[in-house]
């Protein structure tokens, strides 16, 4: 963003505008409209809710902690907040989800898009070199674990998508992270055999297990392009007055 000269350049990311939110936004669309037709056409779909594999043993399992930072400001915790009751939603959507032998399973296949009224809330998501509040926000947390979870069990990784900021956590500095934006940057895998995926958020953690009859080798893993890494602003805290989106 550019500051006002009284504050030195946060980061190279020149300060978003109106234009550039709307740009972001059309092309956006695009994706998703293409996206929707070519899932329509290979037949991408939600697996049911059963217990059919509840009794299989756990072949990998992945955790994350819900709040990494407890001294913030009252407007970011807020946003941890909010991002705390988006995992909460998602994971009630995804725990118990059995996927057959052979057949994808996609993130937002099971999610649909993020809206109010299914409960989400306000948490934050990297656009533009910034941390912005949006509905939904800090999903990507879920979609990380899941994949290293993944990753663990020796799933096929069939699509899987960096985040353009590895700053953004240490998964990312390290290439195991996995962003996800409806509906077109998806997450999905499978594998050879049937599995079960179950997802719980705690008081303090966010934890994933997968179950299947055997852990898998090591399946194939789709490529995603290394991000650099990059100073971050949180738009409740960079103080950046003249960006339209400061609070």
């Amino acid at each position: 963003m550019n500051v006002a000269a009284a504050h030195p350049p946060l980061h190279a990311h020149p300060e978003p505008t109106r234009w550039t939110a709307l740009l972001f936004l059309a092309k956006a669309k695009v994706h998703q409209l293409r996206r929707g037709i070519k899932n329509q056409r290979e037949g991408i779909h939600p697996h049911a809710k059963t217990d059919a594999l509840a009794a299989l043993p756990i072949v990998a399992q992945w955790q994350s902690d819900l709040r990494r930072d407890q001294h913030t400001s009252p407007r970011e915790k807020e946003l941890q907040d909010g991002k705390v009751q988006n995992l909460r939603v998602a994971a009630a959507a995804l725990n118990g989800v059995e996927i057959p032998a052979g057949k994808i399973w996609s993130f937002w296949a099971h999610l649909g898009r993020i809206t109010r009224r299914k409960g989400y809330a306000e948490g934050r998501e990297l656009r533009e070199g910034c941390l912005i509040p949006q509905i939904g926000g800090g999903l990507c947390q879920l979609s990380g674990a899941i994949y290293n979870a993944a990753l663990e069990a020796g799933l096929d990784i069939v699509e899987r998508h960096a985040h353009t900021n590895s700053s953004v956590g240490s998964l990312a500095r390290i290439g195991r992270d996995a962003t996800v934006f409806w509906n077109y940057v998806d997450l999905r895998m499978r594998a050879r055999l049937p599995w079960r995926m179950e997802v719980v958020v705690t008081d303090t953690q966010l934890q994933v297990r997968i179950r299947c009859s055997e852990k898998l080798p090591r399946g194939p893993i789709a490529p995603a392009e290394p991000s650099p890494a990059t100073p971050l602003n949180s738009c409740a805290t960079c103080g950046v007055g003249s960006c339209f989106r400061s609070e």
